[in-house]
């Protein structure tokens, strides 16, 4: 069963990135979820305060820092439509996808 939810999941996302309006050219499609608070078309660095599922709703692989600030290690990428558990303490960043972030 938790199989087919996740799968459920994965395949409502993709539906959502595909009817997704385009944004600026300077910021990436979609939106990022932490926690329940909605990111449109996020770009930069974003902390992780407490336990919290992120959801990757943009058309960019975000990674996940060890450490606020988007320093330190990356932990784990997560690509486009799907989630993740992460920890507080932690941050995203959300990379430009026609270029570098700054």
């Amino acid at each position: 069963m938790r199989r087919i939810s996740s799968t459920l999941t994965v395949l409502a996302a993709a539906g959502l990135l595909a009817l997704t309006v385009p944004g600026p050219a300077s910021a990436t499609n979609g939106f990022l979820r932490i926690g329940g608070v909605v990111h449109n078309h996020p770009l930069g660095c974003y902390e992780v305060v407490q336990l919290s599922t992120v959801l990757n709703f943009t058309d960019v692989p975000v990674r996940i820092h060890n450490v606020p600030g988007c320093q330190g290690s990356v932990v784990q990428i997560l690509p486009p439509g799907l989630a993740a558990q992460v920890p507080g303490t932690h941050s995203i960043l959300v990379e430009d996808p026609l270029g570098p972030v700054g």
